[in-house]
């Protein structure tokens, strides 16, 4: 069993993101990002195309898993919901974009700033390559020739 934490890429579906995603959304469509909690609460990102890498080294190792193998793919780097606004906030200043950030007065009810620990076992054959504030550059550069 293969486990994904919080795998990010570009959205193809206008109608469906997440947060690095919406986040971006906001910043060209209202130049602001609301965001529904205090952004406090910490998330493992990790890009999609080292989730990809990820499964493709797991294929060729196949034969040397076993069922109970625990196999995390992240990127076993806590990032706060509010240091994602901040880079994504500093890509549209680079561009002369005025954004604003909203931060909700609220914690995150959802999960109560939960926190679970990956195993690291996947770490024998691969670790991901591409840094949290590179992944979010290339969405943001993606999704910005919808909007510019």
């Amino acid at each position: 069993t293969v486990k994904f934490w919080n795998v990010y890429g570009i959205e193809n579906d206008p109608d469906k993101s997440h947060v690095i995603t919406d986040f971006i959304k906001k910043g060209f469509e209202k130049k602001i990002i609301q965001m529904i909690t205090d952004g406090t609460e910490e998330r493992q990102f990790l890009y999609a195309e080292d989730a990809c890498e990820a499964l493709e080294i797991i294929m060729n190792n196949y034969k040397k898993l076993l069922n109970n193998d625990n196999l995390h793919i992240t990127s076993f780097k806590s990032t706060s919901i509010l240091e994602v606004a901040m880079i994504i906030q500093g890509l549209f200043k680079k561009d002369n974009i005025d954004v604003t950030l909203s931060p909700a007065a609220s914690k995150d009810e959802i999960q109560k700033d939960a926190r679970n620990k990956p195993s690291n076992f996947i770490k024998n054959w691969w670790t991901p390559k591409t840094a949290l504030e590179d992944g979010i550059t290339k969405i943001y550069n993606q999704m910005k020739k919808n909007y510019i």
